[in-house]
């Protein structure tokens, strides 16, 4: 897949009119609305947030390492195509995993796909090379064989233990993403998408929309 197939086949692309808006938004100093009012803390939270995209944007494009690659594996397309978004945070991904390890055990995890583009080289999972593996440092691991469980917190997502499950706050735009396979709603904003993947036992990608645009319009009615 050449370059230029590769920006066009991307979905969640943040177009120059929300650029605009966070240009808008940075004005912003002070804590006043009418008929809609956020908390104080909230507002310098995501006023700090829009500050943070667009320093990142005018520091100038963030390298997209599928960009320049040739991806034809299924699941490798399905993470390629929000490749740029996670990575500027546009939108976050949180992929579930079941698969077996080395030695035969059955494991699954919810992963943060932008946590993760930051500190792996994505390259030889685009190319079909290697598969992406549940690892005991995502947000959630488990080992169905040995019944280990470790969970982990990463600056996009905190995990809320819960009776009925497992749900995950977004750390930007507070809203839940609900991972149980049997609710209808998984959250405002996140849709539920089941990839079949080759290779693996079963694979799921939560995506949350709203962690760039909500705030963003939030502000704008200040």
């Amino acid at each position: 897949m050449n370059t230029s197939q590769n920006k066009s086949n991307r979905q969640f692309n943040v177009d120059d009119d929300q650029n605009a808006m966070a240009d808008f938004v940075t004005e912003f100093t002070r804590y006043r609305g009418i008929g809609h009012a956020i908390s104080r803390k909230d507002f310098q939270e995501r006023k700090h947030r829009a500050e943070v995209i667009l320093h990142s944007r005018r520091q100038g494009p963030i390298p997209i390492i599928s960009d320049t690659l040739t991806v034809i594996d299924t699941f490798a397309k399905e993470l390629a195509s929000r490749e740029e978004a996670n990575r500027t945070t546009h939108i976050l991904t949180i992929i579930f995993i079941r698969d077996r390890n080395s030695f035969g055990h059955e494991i699954s995890a919810y992963i943060d796909y932008a946590h993760r583009l930051k500190f792996e080289d994505f390259t030889q999972f685009f190319i079909g090379q290697t598969k992406l593996e549940p690892l005991t440092t995502d947000l959630s691991f488990y080992n169905w064989d040995t019944h280990m469980c470790i969970s982990n917190d990463t600056n996009n997502f905190r995990l809320l233990p819960d009776v009925n499950g497992i749900r995950f706050r977004c750390e930007h735009d507070r809203k839940i993403v609900y991972v149980d396979p049997e609710s209808k709603h998984y959250g405002d904003g996140t849709t539920r998408t089941i990839i079949y993947a080759t290779g693996y036992l079963q694979v799921i990608l939560y995506v949350n929309f709203q962690v760039f645009t909500l705030f963003i319009v939030s502000l704008l009615k200040l």
